[in-house]
């Protein structure tokens, strides 16, 4: 014992001794690195022993990694925790692998804060037969569904609430987050709840619990052995709680159910089950189904969401951009009507002001984890089998080469001179490849008819004596909009 503790007094007081354990400490972590990866492996930024980088991303990790990359390029490695990760930065990187080589790098790793889902479910299976499977079906399955009514009738309810506050200050957020969530609910279900609803409220409340706590341990997919503290615990259960309410619904459905007759998005999913019932492969089972519905929830609602709250708050920030879409809704719609998908052609400027603001805060900074499948050469570097893949999309939309002054809010960057819509490569808000955003077509539709319906029925200001919060936002498993109040006085 004594000599245990003469071993510690000479660490801690001895600086020699501190700086050779300090320099032993990362040759070892360069061997064991070099040993893994081999020596044609990408350079990085130098970490800690044991948390790696984590310690210096800071507030917005996505800025960081930018940073980084002016020294190191488009393709290096960090080390996370115990894990070292390939983090892709710029379009031609990001579409090297996941588009042009999409095949290799399109698993998916374990990802700890998604435990609930037991590895099924679209956001964490791995790549294969079923994960091509059900993709497939789930995007036929939205690309032909009646989206635009399933919009309209909530659209009706969002304006009717909007309407009932006459002109007092509301919470911009929480009717966006009611609507988005019936509007994905509906596709799912077949029908929507009132935003009164008192199963409809905790719903919201405890997704909302559980995307915020999962956002702030998201740091957990690198540091596992942080399980034992305490918000850990609290993730578990509002996932929990939010899975059995999503759960009561899918058994009340899965009661009534009636072969031939498809509701929504779990009747059609019984469907394939059912048909894949004596297959060989199993694509379609029974575990499959709530995982699936837990998925496209979380994509379907808080992504969307988002963008609408973004995409006001921006608006209230450039009332003469407001007043555009709003001159050009007055004259290609008119006010007998509302829009509907078939004007999306006649609105150019409005369709332009809706990409800059899917540009300009983009909502997911950090691509979710990708995994190689296999030993690939890659961009001059070996990529070993299982290495973690991660893009760093943030930096695609502020690449000052694609988009000149990127941190400026311009429309017009997606109009030429004759005032169509143009496109730019690099304008991918649905990423791509493989593990694309398979509701991108429901997503785009939303995005459109709700806040076209928004600024063609309403003018929209801040409430007198409230700063409006400026266009920050915070980083985690999405970069999040702040809170923030409007007034909205009916156009006509």
């Amino acid at each position: 014992m004594a000599v245990i503790e003469w071993v510690l007094r000479e660490i801690l007081t001895s600086p020699t001794t501190l700086f050779i354990i300090v320099v032993a400490t990362i040759l070892f972590h360069v061997f064991l690195k070099e040993a893994k990866y081999g020596q044609n492996f990408p350079s990085g930024p130098w970490g800690l022993p044991f948390v790696g980088v984590l310690p210096f991303l800071g507030d917005h990790p996505e800025i960081t990694m930018m940073e980084w990359a002016k020294k190191y390029g488009k393709v290096f490695s960090v080390r996370m925790g115990p894990e070292t990760v390939i983090m892709l930065q710029g379009y031609e990187a990001v579409m090297d692998a996941f588009s042009r080589k999409a095949t290799v790098f399109s698993g998916r790793p374990h990802i700890p804060v998604f435990d609930i889902m037991n590895d099924r479910g679209l956001v964490v299976l791995d790549y294969g037969p079923a994960f091509t499977a059900q993709r497939q079906f789930t995007m036929q399955y939205i690309a032909h569904a009646n989206n635009e009514k399933h919009i309209d009738g909530e659209v009706d309810a969002l304006l009717r609430y909007i309407r009932e506050q006459r002109g007092e200050p509301f919470q911009f957020n929480f009717p966006m987050k009611a609507t988005t969530s019936n509007v994905i609910g509906t596709v799912l279900f077949g029908s929507r709840q009132e935003y009164d609803d008192p199963v409809f409220k905790r719903l919201l409340q405890v997704f909302q619990k559980a995307m915020l706590l999962s956002g702030q341990l998201s740091i957990r997919q690198f540091l596992p052995f942080l399980s034992f503290i305490p918000s850990v615990d609290e993730r578990k259960a509002a996932w929990g709680e939010f899975s059995d309410i999503l759960n009561e619904k899918l058994v009340e459905h899965r009661a009534t159910y009636r072969e031939g007759t498809t509701r929504g998005f779990i009747d059609a999913f019984i469907h394939k089950i059912i048909e894949n019932e004596n297959g060989v492969q199993n694509l379609f089972t029974e575990a499959d189904l709530l995982p699936s519905l837990l998925t496209l929830y979380f994509a379907g609602s808080d992504t969307v969401y988002l963008t609408l709250s973004w995409g006001m708050l921006f608006l209230l920030h450039h009332p003469a951009v407001c007043k555009r879409i709003q001159d050009e809704l007055d004259r290609e719609v008119g006010k007998s009507r509302r829009p509907t998908l078939a004007d999306r052609q006649n609105l150019p400027y409005t369709n332009a002001a809706l990409m800059e603001v899917q540009r300009l805060n983009f909502i997911a900074p950090i691509s979710g984890p990708h995994k190689a499948l296999r030993t690939v050469n890659f961009r001059g570097y070996t990529i070993p089998e299982g290495t973690t893949v991660l893009a760093n999309q943030w930096s695609i939309m502020m690449d000052e080469e694609k988009w000149p002054n990127p941190q400026q809010f311009d429309p017009s960057r997606f109009l030429d001179e004759f005032g169509n819509v143009k496109k730019n490569v690099a304008w991918i808000p649905f990423s791509v490849g493989k593990r694309s955003c398979p509701g991108e077509v429901l997503a785009r539709q939303e995005i459109f008819l709700v806040l076209t319906a928004l600024l063609q029925a309403f003018s929209f200001r801040s409430p007198d004596g409230e700063a409006l919060p400026e266009c920050v936002g915070k980083t985690g498993s999405l970069y999040v909009c702040p809170d923030f109040n409007v007034c909205a006085v009916p156009r006509f």
